[in-house]
């Protein structure tokens, strides 16, 4: 039975999806004595900064400093439940020339600045003329760090020492691109005024004599965000929100998991947890909506000798990335939720 399936493997190796490869690269990486985060979203993204492959039979420290393009893909693979930015912005695909000039929605782009009029026969149609918008621009931005592996590292094959290297780096990359995603949604939100004051999650009884009454609820700020985006007229529908752990945290505490589930399948909502968000307040947003990001240059590493003969080697990646609003109301703020 053992021959056969090696036969069948063999067989069938060259055409495995990337996905099935990505599982055995993963698992072979696991077996050296690595460490691979496990993102935990319902919804398997899309990876903003390119598709994680990896190939080959063995990974060891030395392969990895010898082809840095498999630390590429390590750190795709570290990080690939991990971004806002993906959840927030769509891709548009790539940059030149360092900047992107684009339009950006107003309120008032819904209907024209004059009305139409009664027609009579043979007279002539009224001209209808709207505001033009002046174009912006958002410029390229590079962010990128280095690690170094010692010899004695490399040497010893200390699996260990160099994925958690690596994943300091990773996180920090991620991290970096979570803080520039608020702080585009933050910037846009401070322009269009798109905010909205929520109920305090934390006051919120659940049962009992003194149980909080329903305009109370987390629900209620769900349904005022859905109204809002209703008397905008924009064609806006917020399916997502992305909070804070401790307001995710307070939503199983008074609904419970199974409660919070169907009730955010009930309304077509999805949640999101980021530590980027500030304790107290959330994002509604219509997913992929809001605006885009763009790669110049993708997700790229690089390893040298250190030169001064250190015995050590240098791991670096870096990434230019731009990312902009272009629907500021596809957005808004809710504050007030923890007092």
């Amino acid at each position: 039975m053992s021959k056969l399936l090696e036969k069948f493997d063999e067989k069938h190796r060259k055409i495995l999806s990337s996905r099935e490869e990505h599982l055995e690269a993963v698992a072979r990486l696991e077996a050296a004595g690595g460490h691979v985060i496990a993102g935990g979203s319902p919804v398997v993204p899309v990876h903003p900064l390119g598709p994680p492959t990896v190939s080959g039979t063995e990974i060891t420290v030395d392969t990895m400093l010898n082809q840095p393009t498999r630390i590429t893909r390590m750190i795709m693979d570290l990080s690939l439940q991990k971004f806002i930015m993906d959840r927030v912005f769509s891709s548009a695909g790539g940059v030149t020339g360092g900047a992107v000039v684009y339009d950006q929605a107003t309120l008032n782009e819904l209907y024209a600045d004059r009305d139409v009029q009664r027609v009579a026969p043979g007279a002539e149609f009224p001209l209808i003329t709207s505001e033009r918008q002046q174009p912006k621009i958002a410029e390229v931005e590079k962010w990128g760090g280095k690690v170094f592996i010692t010899d004695e590292a490399k040497d010893r094959n200390n699996s260990a020492l160099f994925t958690n290297q690596i994943r300091q780096l990773t996180n920090t990359i991620i991290r970096k691109n979570n803080q520039r995603a608020v702080a585009e949604l933050e910037s846009s939100i401070t322009a269009s005024g798109q905010t909205m004051t929520g109920v305090d999650w934390s006051t919120v009884v659940v049962g009992g004599s003194s149980q909080s009454n329903a305009d109370l609820f987390p629900a209620r700020d769900f349904a005022t965000a859905w109204q809002q985006a209703e008397e905008d007229e924009l064609g806006v529908v917020y399916d997502l929100w992305i909070v804070n752990p401790a307001e995710y945290a307070r939503l199983i505490i008074i609904y419970g998991a199974q409660g919070l589930n169907e009730l955010l399948s009930s309304l077509n909502l999805s949640v999101y947890v980021s530590n980027r968000v500030t304790p107290g307040t959330a994002y509604a947003v219509a997913q992929g909506q809001v605006g885009e990001f763009r790669v110049e240059k993708p997700l790229s590493t690089e390893t040298w000798r250190d030169p001064e003969g250190r015995q050590r080697t240098w791991v670096q990646a870096d990434v230019r990335p731009v990312v902009y609003v272009t629907n500021p109301y596809a957005v808004l703020k809710v504050t007030g939720l923890a007092g």
